[in-house]
């Protein structure tokens, strides 16, 4: 009996334990001093950098930075916890990663973006399209179904009415009126492709990145709420008192007069609207 009664007072203590262990690394994550920030390709790091870190780094904390070559190696890293955020996805395009991961990523807070943008290098306005032409536009699903919007804001295509907006791809097209050929690559690639092809779509970030002339822009696309780029967190550390103090920054108007005057980013960005 006495047996018994040892082992019973050994798992209870073992899993008061535990218990003390859980907690205390949820009161770790709340009140720790080193945040390590995925930077995946993107005009927006120029935020991070110039403003985020340095403000941070005057509260008392240590920022470390870490580059990755995608958004979604940047969002794997996130997941598996070797990176405390990132900040260069929309909603759209999160919610198809979580979906395909099974991942729980959140946003904490939606901050100042580049609209994706029609481009051309052979031609100077919407109004030369014609039967046959060769349109560009990214491979990934979330950007994907954005560029099928945005082309049908222009009058070029008709999508499917029960076709889902944060799906959509070239299947759902009803009427491709100039009969356009479209070719489907990586985002980063779309750049070197411009002197090939008539028009292209690419996210704006992508291409301030590559040097892309503004003149090449004839259309800019309409952002909505889900389109703006936002920082994403584990959920757990969402309400952790550094994920506050970072959310308080992107909505600061430090920032705001920095992306209205600063030389780099002057005329790129607009401010969220939520």
């Amino acid at each position: 009996m006495k047996k018994y009664i040892y082992l019973i007072l050994l798992l209870g203590l073992t899993l008061i334990g535990c218990d003390n262990k859980s907690e205390s690394a949820k009161e770790s994550q709340q009140d720790k001093k080193e945040i390590i920030v995925g930077l995946p390709p993107s005009m927006h790091n120029i935020m991070m950098e110039k403003i985020v870190k340095p403000a941070l780094e005057q509260k008392g904390y240590k920022v470390k930075l870490v580059n990755f070559s995608s958004l979604r190696d940047s969002n794997t890293a996130l997941v598996e916890g070797s990176i405390d955020l990132n900040a260069a996805q929309h909603q759209a395009y999160l919610d198809v990663y979580n979906k395909e991961t099974k991942s729980n990523l959140v946003s904490l807070v939606h901050i100042p973006s580049i609209s994706a943008a029609l481009f051309s290098q052979l031609h100077h306005s919407v109004d030369e399209i014609a039967n046959d032409q060769t349109i560009v536009i990214p491979n990934d699903p979330s950007n994907k179904a954005r560029s099928l919007l945005f082309l049908q804001s222009l009058n070029w295509i008709t999508l499917k009415p029960e076709s889902k907006s944060g799906t959509l791809d070239l299947n759902d097209i009803a009427d491709n009126r100039y009969n356009l050929k479209f070719k489907s690559i990586l985002s980063e690639l779309i750049p070197r492709t411009l002197g090939e092809v008539d028009y292209a779509i690419m996210p704006g970030g992508v291409a301030w990145l590559s040097k892309v002339p503004a003149d090449n822009v004839l259309v800019q696309e309409k952002l909505t709420p889900n389109l703006e780029l936002m920082v994403v967190v584990k959920k757990e550390n969402l309400n952790s008192k550094w994920a506050q103090e970072i959310k308080q920054l992107y909505q600061s108007d430090v920032l705001k007069k920095f992306i209205s005057e600063d030389s780099d980013a002057k005329g790129r960005f607009i401010w969220p609207q939520q």
